[in-house]
């Protein structure tokens, strides 16, 4: 009977050491890629991609590290129990436009100067009036996002070691630059 207790009190001390090992393990990912910059890689067609490593919290970590997210997913009338993944990507565009000023007339009888701009990415059209000018600008962008089982964790143990879920993120306006990228991965309790 000695025996046996003995033997279930390893067991049960076995099993609770595992799940502190991958929660270490988990909360050192957490934090390597917390402090990591934003990796730029080259795709297939010679576009360069965002590349980061996923996040992966639990549903009251997500509430208390990132707070601004979660009321982001609470606004948008998601329980954020029932979320799995939450993404965020800043995009800044940046572009030197030069183009041709004409004088026109509008109304009959006031004289303006306009202009007109237009790509695959931007169409701008402008009013200069006197000492006032009026602006209409309207930029399209695509933002491809993936997020895929990477490199893995540990290479040196080779198949043995489980894969780190990656996000690669590319933004199809060549004047685009993505300047901040995370994934966040919502694990159940």
């Amino acid at each position: 009977m000695l025996l046996l207790l003995l033997v279930s009190a390893v067991i049960v001390l076995w099993n609770s050491n595992q799940r502190l090992r991958l929660e270490t393990a988990r909360m050192t990912s957490n934090l390597q890629t917390l402090t990591a910059s934003l990796d730029f890689v080259r795709t297939q067609n010679g576009k360069l991609a965002a590349q980061t490593n996923v996040l992966l919290l639990r549903t009251n970590e997500l509430k208390q590290m990132f707070p601004v997210q979660a009321k982001t997913v609470r606004d948008m009338g998601v329980n954020l129990n029932r979320a799995t993944q939450l993404s965020t990507t800043v995009i800044e565009t940046q572009k030197n436009i030069v183009t041709i000023v004409r004088d026109s007339i509008i109304h009959d009888t006031i004289q303006v100067k306009v202009f007109t701009y237009a790509d695959r990415w931007y169409q701008i059209k402008g009013i200069n009036q006197g000492d006032s000018q009026s602006l209409q600008i309207q930029t399209t962008d695509t933002l491809k996002q993936v997020v895929f089982k990477g490199e893995r964790e540990k290479p040196w143990l080779w198949i043995f070691s489980p894969r780190k879920l990656q996000q690669r993120v590319s933004v199809s306006n060549p004047n685009a630059t993505i300047k901040y990228s995370s994934v966040i991965q919502i694990q159940k309790p």
